[in-house]
């Protein structure tokens, strides 16, 4: 399958990035280099995402841009496939604002953002872990990249689009049971404005749900080791509600390793 650079410049923002979110939330290291951080971080890339990454008190954001709030740095990306490069860490993007703090930030390995996501993409792509905890850290966090690949990938791939115009409005709730969970929003219907949504955070009003019974369970099919629909019939992932909506979903979901490899 052909990977879309537009695609992939949205995955690479707001599911690999966006996963500091719960990042410095799971790992005190982190959160103690994030607290170090007071400042907003726009990354501008023609043709592909525009959005701000917030460092505030020891927590980060990673939201759409609104034109409204201010910033310290606003980096320019000329495409996305040079913001994917500088994602890879084979290009440094344009500084238009607030050239010095982007040196302290993202100039050498050692500073906040390289220091972070470096480490971050460490523990997800890690396949011997030290300890059960840190099994269980990546697991968590390469669960909430899928989650949020699929609302990236279902709203900008040219195939996963039309899987994503025919979920039904509302709420699907994925998660791994008793340990973390993650809402899909669709809006929009069938028309232009189809959208997904992803909320790192269980959803009141879900209409399908799909759950992992395990950390074990979850690594598996994340990893690709295990087979949805043989979990599925073995009891090991629940999935109810409106079984429709999963359906397109787990079309999706096919796309996203491609975008998350």
């Amino acid at each position: 399958m052909t990977i879309d650079v537009k695609t992939l410049a949205y995955v690479n923002f707001y599911a690999a990035m966006g996963t500091l979110e719960k990042y410095v939330e799971y790992d005190k290291q982190a959160r103690d280099i994030a607290a170090a951080q007071d400042l907003t971080v726009r990354f501008k890339v023609k043709d592909g995402p525009d959005g701000v990454l917030v460092f505030e008190g020891g927590k980060i954001s990673v939201l759409p841009y609104d034109g409204v709030r201010k910033t310290d740095i606003v980096l320019l990306c000329s495409s996305p496939d040079n913001f994917n490069k500088v994602v890879d860490g084979k290009a440094m993007p344009l500084p238009v604002k607030g050239l010095f703090k982007t040196l302290a930030f993202m100039g050498k390995p050692t500073s906040p953002f390289m220091a972070l996501t470096g480490k971050m993409a460490e523990i997800m792509r890690k396949k011997e872990f030290d300890s059960p905890e840190e099994r269980e850290l990546s697991t968590k966090l390469a669960f909430y990249a899928m989650v949020a690949g699929i609302a990236e990938v279902g709203n900008h791939d040219p195939i996963a689009r039309y899987a994503m115009k025919r979920v039904l409005d509302g709420e699907i709730v994925l998660g791994i049971k008793d340990v973390c969970y993650a809402t899909l929003i669709k809006t929009g219907g069938n028309g232009p404005d189809a959208r997904l949504t992803c909320v790192r955070s269980k959803g009141s009003k879900g209409r399908a749900f799909m759950t992992f019974d395990s950390i074990d369970t979850a690594k598996g099919l994340i990893d690709g080791e295990l087979d949805a629909m043989a979990c599925i019939s073995g009891g090991s992932l629940e999935t109810c509600g409106h079984m429709l909506m999963l359906d397109n979903l787990n079309k999706i979901l096919n796309i996203v390793p491609k975008y998350l490899a």
